[in-house]
């Protein structure tokens, strides 16, 4: 009796530690999201109405191509540890003739999303020092998603393409977040390239846009209508961004659209699957194994749907859509065949798979935090 009644303190103990973890880290998003979102605002106020020094004072500071180079080539390599080091360095030169220079630089960077808020902040400072810096940015930034030219000038593996294609599409939606991008038509036409019909000839692109499309969704809700869950204390802020009732029109029609079309792709390849199993199904019962070829053939086409319907359900959870449900008559299995891959096991090397470049990330994007929770909590704030 004595040891139950141990056993039942001890699990009340354990209930108790998990729901203040879980509350405290609920605490702690909040905290995070509300700081982000207050930075936003301060930036895009300064950002809309920067008062630039004048060519007096900028002459004051050390123009010499030497110091001035070894300035811009640390935009390569922008991160939060090093940000505000850099912008004091920045501060500290005359980058007039040397604007187009440094938008190069910050274009290579191989930012992460831990790295973008850095480089949003960055980018806001030389904006607020340089009338010609935000024109000849985005122009840049554009590049990446050039149809047949996102790979000229970057790295030749198609996952880094498609890395640097996600990495740039944040970072342009931040931007125009804090007022350095001014019209939300630039992402018309970088939308109307990924949900091209065209690309679902090529499974790779499929899968690539697929993960750009759910990411520009999760990130800005507000391009197709969407409010974000849990953030009404600043829907003023999403409210002054512009983005026209024809524009939202625009994306939301386009995603639908694609979505309609990716998910008869994933029933006709369901549909391949299923009869490929039926006819294994056969053979094993006939011979009692598959040949190589017939194995690998399942296995290259099980992977493929798996990779489609994690895409695709992705997408449908960002448009709040329900995901698709495959059809099931019950008459066939899955073969298993020594080395199956379903879609919540193993890595596999594909560019869905990295989504999110991290777990905080991943977090901050999909457990939005409730507000009106911390006030629950904080009655006195």
């Amino acid at each position: 009796m004595e040891s139950s009644q141990t056993e039942n303190l001890t699990d009340t103990k354990q209930d108790d530690d998990a729901r203040q973890s879980k509350q405290e880290d609920e605490e702690a998003r909040i905290e995070e999201y509300k700081r982000l979102m207050d930075q936003k605002i301060a930036l895009r106020r300064n950002n809309q109405n920067p008062e630039r020094p004048d060519a007096n004072y900028l002459r004051t500071l050390d123009s010499s191509i030497k110091r001035n180079t070894t300035v811009i080539k640390k935009l390569k390599t922008i991160n939060d540890e090093q940000k505000d080091g850099l912008m004091d360095e920045l501060k500290s030169v005359n980058l007039s003739k040397f604007v187009s220079e440094a938008v190069s630089y910050i274009c290579e960077a191989k930012l992460r999303s831990a790295d973008i808020q850095a480089a949003v902040q960055v980018c806001s400072l030389l904006h607020q020092r340089y009338k010609d810096f935000s024109p000849c940015l985005i122009q840049g930034l554009l590049k990446v998603f050039v149809p047949g030219k996102s790979g000229d000038d970057l790295d030749t593996d198609k996952n880094s393409r498609a890395m640097k294609k996600r990495s740039t599409l944040k970072l342009l939606i931040e931007l125009y977040f804090v007022g350095i991008v001014e019209d939300a038509s630039i992402f018309v036409n970088i939308i109307k390239d990924l949900t091209s019909l065209e690309h679902l000839k090529d499974r790779e692109a499929t899968q690539t846009n697929l993960s750009l499309l759910s990411s520009f969704v999760r990130q800005g809700r507000l391009f197709i209508g969407l409010r974000s869950h849990g953030h009404e204390s600043y829907d003023e802020f999403f409210k002054d961004l512009n983005v026209t009732a024809d524009q939202k029109k625009f994306f939301k029609k386009a995603l639908n659209s694609y979505y309609d079309a990716v998910s008869e792709l994933l029933q006709s390849e369901n549909a391949s699957l299923r009869l490929m199993e039926a006819e294994n199904a056969k053979v094993l019962s006939a011979k009692g194994e598959l040949s190589d070829e017939n194995t690998a053939s399942y296995e290259k086409l099980r992977k493929s749907f798996d990779q489609l319907l994690r895409g695709v359900s992705s997408l449908a959870e960002a448009i709040d859509l329900q995901p698709p449900v495959m059809p099931d008559d019950g008459n066939t299995t899955r073969v298993t065949t020594g080395t199956d891959v379903t879609p919540s096991s193993g890595k596999e090397p594909s560019v869905l798979e990295p989504i999110w470049d991290d777990d905080d990330t991943k977090t901050f994007y999909e457990s939005l935090p409730d507000l009106r929770f911390l006030f629950i909590l904080s009655p006195i704030l």
